[in-house]
């Protein structure tokens, strides 16, 4: 993993009377304080920064036709409308120098230009590229996600999501790990998280993903073992319907793994077995042909059994027949009722994503009902309007409980299908022989000769019949067989599915995984005593934890680490642990698959109640991590002269007074 390093942003307004204006902010490794009073532009030069590296969702702004910039940017400036705006945007990975252009306005502002130059030599280098930053193709091989990437040398992987899905992790989920936005940033650790993607645990994750825990390989199996469930899915799901047709065209069923037919009038027979029986019958009746003789005296007794054949035939048809109406009502209450489950489903799926939801944003009351989360009341709805007394289940039993029940409903109604294909077989046989009886019938009362050779010919069709039957079992047997293939692909895959959730139920907490906790616990502590945190009661900073309990972040087991602290000390346990997150990427910096960027981006920590004394104790704190791999960029200001002389060596850029705006006149040479 290579650093990120910002060296320069500059800025480029042309005026409708061509008036030229902009602004030019150089960066180095180390420490870079903006300098300046409210509103002046100290936050549009981390706009500026996180716009050109396509991660503005993080300042909350997700549609294109949104602008993360003030109207000064893109629209009118000082009383004159802009025609053109755009920024360059230099950036390093320690060995490499690229220079971003982007337009902050314009129908061209989801595309970039990367040149392989620094911003001064910009205008007279012609080789570059183009990339889509926002909207679709972003990881395609033209998308700025793969160069990024790509040029900071960390892999691309895909995660798992809460709809069952494989997404791909965006540059945009690991920002708030390195970067504190001014409004919202501040309240709590990775609060601009993207939550759109619906990646599953996606604050750990990333957490995983940047501090190259072993952990993260555990996601990485969670899809392998993914794509084999799936695979095996498909596979059961071809055998299923290739073993359905074997059993309507042989009347048969699994058992086993064998195939067994049913003969109805003489048992349940293996198929090989079956086969023989057939064999057998075919001789025994092979054997008897030669001593039929053309005797007429039966011909009034094969009429009769003629028409005992025909109203037995006929009877069961019409049962047949009944029993196939009777079964599809059956299969269509089935079916009402599987859609029902599915219904029920979709409700519950949709409380889960409110509770998950609403979890995420720390929501402490019902966005319908507007009743208290936390109430005890039983009669009150927690996140809808149904009665909570009738509520005995959460969405996740619910859905659990539905699951098994439309699996439960599934088979039964498979089971029914299959009786009814099977029962309609029946029937069209029933149909065919009632066809064939009519006629012998009509045959034999017609005429005498016909009459006389009914046995006979009884007897041919008998043993041709058995003839073909042999045959056609032999070729159902051999289909039969023809699935082991696929029977084996099955058995290798559940084997392999199973070593997987072997691996992934066994992982134990590895020891690099806990000495990089061990290091940012350690950098913490220290941290927060250094600003501050707790005065009065210091001996709590040593029962603070950061482990996987809470997404990696700080908390106590009795208490509530937010609750029971003033707002500005809510500030210094967010910059405290944004520091160690650096510290340990540094002190760690051996340890090849951690990710972390070596960069933090801090807007107005002070604005967010953080006093002069722990703000300064911060730079120092930075002062004594930082090498020439790290880089810190922060934006703040002070009216105290004092205050400007201690930080006055660490300045990149100042505004010196109200008016001293970011944009100037003329500002490009």
């Amino acid at each position: 993993m290579k650093s990120l390093i910002i060296n320069r942003l500059k800025y480029f307004i042309t005026t409708s009377d061509n008036s030229e204006y902009g602004a030019d902010v150089p960066f180095h490794p180390g420490i870079n304080i903006v300098w300046g009073p409210n509103s002046v532009g100290k936050s549009s030069i981390v706009t500026g920064i996180i716009y050109g590296l396509g991660l503005e969702k993080s300042l909350g702004v997700f549609k294109l036709n949104q602008n993360p910039f003030k109207p000064e940017f893109y629209s009118k400036i000082e009383g004159k409308s802009i025609s053109r705006s755009y920024l360059l945007l230099e950036i390093s990975n320690g060995s490499e120098v690229i220079t971003i252009f982007r337009y902050l306005k314009g129908k061209k502002t989801n595309i970039v230009a990367v040149k392989e130059c620094k911003i001064v030599n910009y205008e007279n280098t012609s080789e570059f590229k183009k990339l889509i930053i926002e909207g679709e193709g972003v990881f395609s091989e033209n998308g700025f996600q793969n160069f990024i990437y790509n040029f900071l040398e960390m892999p691309i992987v895909e995660v798992p999501s809460y709809d069952g899905r494989d997404i791909k992790l965006y540059f945009e989920n690991l920002a708030p790990l390195f970067f504190v936005e001014q409004r919202a940033g501040w309240s709590q650790i990775q609060a601009r998280q993207i939550s759109r993607y619906n990646i599953r645990d996606v604050k750990r994750v990333v957490f995983e993903y940047l501090m190259g825990f072993d952990r993260f390989d555990i996601h990485i199996l969670e899809l392998e073992k993914k794509e084999i469930d799936e695979r095996i899915k498909k596979l059961n799901e071809n055998l299923s319907s290739k073993e359905d047709n074997i059993f309507i065209i042989s009347n048969g069923e699994s058992v086993d793994g064998k195939l067994v037919i049913d003969d109805n009038e003489t048992g349940k027979f293996s198929i090989d077995e079956y086969i023989q029986l057939l064999r057998s019958k075919y001789k025994k009746e092979s054997e008897g042909i030669s001593e039929l003789s053309e005797s007429r005296e039966n011909s009034e007794a094969q009429e009769e059994s003629l028409r005992e054949k025909l109203k037995t035939t006929d009877y069961r048809y019409r049962k047949s027949i009944d029993k196939s109406k009777n079964l599809q009502k059956e299969i269509k209450g089935y079916e009402n009722y599987i859609e029902r489950i599915k219904a029920n489903k979709y409700k519950n799926k949709q409380l889960k994503k409110i509770e998950e939801f609403s979890l995420d944003l720390s929501v402490s009351t019902c966005p319908i009902c507007e009743s208290p989360l936390n109430s005890g009341e039983e009669n009150k709805c927690r996140l809808c309007n149904s009665d909570i007394k009738r509520r005995i289940s959460t969405p996740e039993q619910n859905l659990d409980f539905l699951e098994d029940e439309e699996k439960s409903f599934k088979n039964v109604l498979r089971k029914k299908q299959l009786d009814l294909r099977k029962e309609q077989e029946i029937s069209d046989k029933l149909r065919d022989k009632l066809k064939e009886l009519e006629k012998m019938l009509e045959h034999q009362i017609s005429t005498y000769s016909g009459k006389a050779l009914e046995k006979y010919r009884d007897k041919i069709i008998k043993i041709d019949n058995l003839f073909k039957e042999i045959e056609r079992y032999e070729r159902i047997k051999n289909k039969w067989n023809d699935l082991n293939t696929i029977r084996q692909e099955i058995k290798t895959d559940e084997s392999a599915s199973e070593k997987l959730k072997s691996q992934i139920d066994s992982y134990l907490e590895s020891s690099e995984d806990n000495n990089t906790l061990s290091t940012i616990l350690n950098f913490f502590k220290s941290n927060v005593r250094k600003l501050g945190l707790f005065k009065a009661k210091e001996y709590l900073i040593n029962q603070i934890k950061i482990d996987a309990t809470d997404n990696y972040t700080p908390y106590l087991d009795s208490f509530d680490i937010y609750n029971i602290s003033s707002s500005s000390d809510n500030v210094r346990i967010i910059l405290s642990y944004y520091i160690s997150l650096l510290q340990t990427a540094i002190e760690l910096k051996q340890k090849n698959k951690i990710r972390f960027p070596n960069l933090l981006i801090l807007d107005e920590p002070k604005q967010q109640n953080l006093d002069t004394d722990s703000l300064l104790s911060s730079v120092d704190l930075f002062e004594g991590t930082i090498d020439s791999r790290g880089q810190v960029i922060l934006t703040t200001y002070s009216e105290s002269q004092t205050d400007r002389d201690n930080m006055r060596k660490y300045f990149c850029y100042e505004m010196t007074h109200k008016k001293d705006y970011i944009l100037k006149l003329n500002s490009r040479k």
